[in-house]
């Protein structure tokens, strides 16, 4: 299914207007793709894919550890290629899972739950992906075929404000 994320997010990315390059897999594990724009490259991508578990009861992996995991994990990747964070990263979850939802990536990355009336409930220690937030400039969230959420890692400006720029211009028109 790695795969078909793969070409799920690439494919969201070409109706945006970006050059979606796919960097070489080699023994340095890197992030999925270049993202170019007018020629320049504009962010690094990782696409991670959120797969149904149909032993998710029986393992102790429940829903933040797995995608903190995945978060961790392409944090690495991201630091092989851009060490210096010069250009933004973006990391996009594929989602095959209809257990999980954006909600549980923003509890994950927050420890929060936003509850019916706007408040924020704390209901778990962030853990180690906090040591990786300020790695991810932005995430995207797709349930299958279908971009459905973002959410900004509003830690670094200048890459926040490029993206910014570059995401709103660029955004599908809804028929």
């Amino acid at each position: 299914m790695a795969n078909q994320g793969q070409e799920t997010v690439k494919r969201y990315l070409e109706t945006l207007g970006f050059e979606v390059k796919k960097i070489p897999e080699s023994d340095v594990k890197t992030p999925d793709f270049e993202v170019l724009l007018d020629g320049e490259l504009v962010f690094y991508c990782e696409e991670k894919t959120l797969e149904y578990d149909d032993f998710i009861g029986c393992k102790n992996d429940p829903t933040y550890n797995s995608i903190s995991s995945h978060v961790h994990k392409a944090v690495k990747q991201f630091k092989s290629i851009n060490p210096n964070r010069k250009i933004p990263n973006v990391l996009a979850f594929v989602n095959f899972d209809t257990m999980k939802n954006v909600h549980d990536l923003f509890i994950t990355l927050t420890g929060c739950a936003q509850l019916d009336d706007g408040r924020y409930m704390k209901i778990h220690r962030v853990g180690r992906v906090g040591d990786d937030l300020d790695q991810v400039d932005l995430y995207l969230w797709f349930d299958k075929e279908n971009f459905t959420n973002q959410i900004w890692g509003e830690v670094h400006q200048d890459h926040h404000q490029k993206l910014s720029e570059i995401m709103i211009i660029k955004k599908p028109e809804v028929e």
